[in-house]
């Protein structure tokens, strides 16, 4: 009897080489990828990809119908693929979204004039939150057609952080700082050497501004949980910090000074100290992933405990918010502790996304 076929889940993750509906092979010809499993076994995700397929080609249509192109189902379809590909942690088309929507709000009069509509507000926040966030793990030659206009961050931040739990915990002082870091690394990637002095003074100023950003003021604002709140709020403001100052580094904006060595690592070890204690409550630790891969690059510079902190959670990550994330960004910075660099750019040398929403509420969209 002729062998039962047989397909790798890691070919079929990345739509790469297989056929999945009719497979004709019995072995990946990838050495390193996952084992290969049953064809049954992935009924699941053939059919999820056959009906990601369908959406595809439903928005192909709609969009190259001029009267729907603006409508508010195609924004909703591209942002349900945008999740869907971040998802998928090697996937190159969450950027390819991005920028598709970045057009499609700047034919309906830009994000100023959308957000006017409640029923897209959930859209327009993921949209942001991704973007942003997806700059951070992206090489700084790709960030320049995925960054927000700089000018509308005030507006963006009013419009879109008053909720609750709007930038994934992030406090807006701090996101509003992380979305100026991603505009200072565009701009020292497009400047001469010769000009990065300037930058330089603004580098400063950023990390001053989120040194004196207050996580107890913070956490007492908020009506329950304040200690959650706190330990949320003092992990972002030390992964901020460690941000701007190695993403700036690897741009050649700061430079690699012993004080600046010193605040990476005393932000490293109360980072980890956080993070220790935010990974075991099931409350917060969901919110964490963006901090955990942030100590992770730190993590590169001589110091084996912190990497072996990260490798550990990195995974159960995972299984606690069901996303290949975490594991893409485990392999990711594996290979980046093996290379021998210690530059940020040089760990995400192609745009990843480090992001955990999964969905969007669709609710209020109209029909």
């Amino acid at each position: 009897m002729e062998d039962q076929k047989r397909h790798c889940w890691e070919c079929l993750r990345r739509s790469l080489v297989c056929d999945f509906t009719r497979p004709q092979f019995n072995a990946c010809i990838y050495p390193d990828l996952l084992p290969i499993n049953d064809l049954e076994s992935n009924s699941l995700a053939v059919t999820f990809y056959r009906y990601r397929g369908l959406v595809i080609q439903s928005l192909r249509s709609d969009i190259n119908e001029g009267q729907k192109r603006t409508g508010d189902a195609v924004l909703a379809g591209i942002i349900t693929l945008l999740l869907i590909d971040a998802q998928q942690g090697t996937s190159p088309h969450w950027q390819c979204h991005i920028e598709g929507l970045q057009k499609l709000i700047m034919l309906r009069g830009g994000i100023r004039s959308l957000a006017r509509l409640a029923s897209l507000a959930p859209l327009l926040h993921c949209f942001v939150f991704v973007a942003v966030i997806g700059n951070t793990s992206s090489p700084a030659s790709h960030l320049a057609t995925t960054t927000l206009r700089l000018e509308e961050t005030d507006f963006i931040l009013e419009e879109f952080g008053n909720g609750v739990f709007d930038f994934q915990m992030c406090p807006k002082p701090l996101f509003a700082e992380i979305i100026r870091i991603n505009h200072l690394r565009v701009r020292a990637w497009k400047q001469d050497l010769a000009r990065l002095e300037d930058l330089a003074q603004e580098a400063y100023t950023v990390l001053s501004r989120i040194d004196i950003f207050s996580p107890e003021q913070w956490a007492d604002s908020k009506p329950l949980s304040k200690e959650d709140w706190w330990i949320v709020g003092k992990s972002y403001q030390a992964a901020v910090s460690l941000y701007g100052i190695l993403s700036l580094q690897s741009l050649s904006v700061l430079r690699l000074t012993p004080l600046l060595r010193a605040s990476c690592t005393t932000h490293g070890q109360l980072l980890q100290k956080l993070l220790r204690e935010a990974l075991s409550s099931p409350r917060i630790k969901r919110f964490t992933l963006w901090q955990l891969v942030v100590l992770g690059v730190q993590a590169v510079n001589g110091v084996a405990g912190m990497r072996a902190f990260v490798r550990e959670h990195l995974p159960e990550m995972s299984r606690h918010i069901g996303s290949y994330v975490p594991l893409t960004a485990k392999a990711v910075l594996e290979k980046f502790w093996a290379s021998g660099e210690t530059r940020w750019d040089a760990c995400f040398d192609k745009p990843y996304t480090v992001v955990t929403q999964i969905a969007v509420d669709l609710s209020r969209l109209n029909q």
